[in-house]
């Protein structure tokens, strides 16, 4: 949650805190409609990722979108839905520059 502020503050909001999978998913599922990244899209992520892999990766679509760095949030998540798929997705890189970034 440290890599995703944005994320984790609207999950506080919304019901407190993230004890387990469970509740990122819950939170990630609440927040999907609210951000416009359509039903059909997060279930292809869930069905392709895992929902685990799909939850973590729902919640840096989310921290890029609140910072506008994508807009088109569908797009974006078929994109590392493909690169899961060709196992070239490394969402630990990603969690580790923006903590990086966050440190700098």
């Amino acid at each position: 949650m440290q890599a995703c502020p944005e994320f984790a503050s609207w999950a506080r909001n919304m019901g407190g805190f993230l004890k387990d999978w469970g509740d990122l998913y819950r939170v990630a599922g609440q927040l999907r409609p609210m951000i416009g990244l359509s039903e059909h899209a997060w279930n292809v992520a869930q069905d392709r990722m895992g929902t685990q892999v799909a939850t973590v990766a729902f919640a840096l679509v989310f921290e890029k979108h609140s910072a506008g760095e994508v807009s088109s949030l569908g797009g974006y998540l078929r994109g590392m839905v493909e690169k899961a798929g060709a196992g070239e997705l490394h969402l630990e890189r990603s969690f580790y520059g923006k903590l990086s970034g966050q440190a700098a």
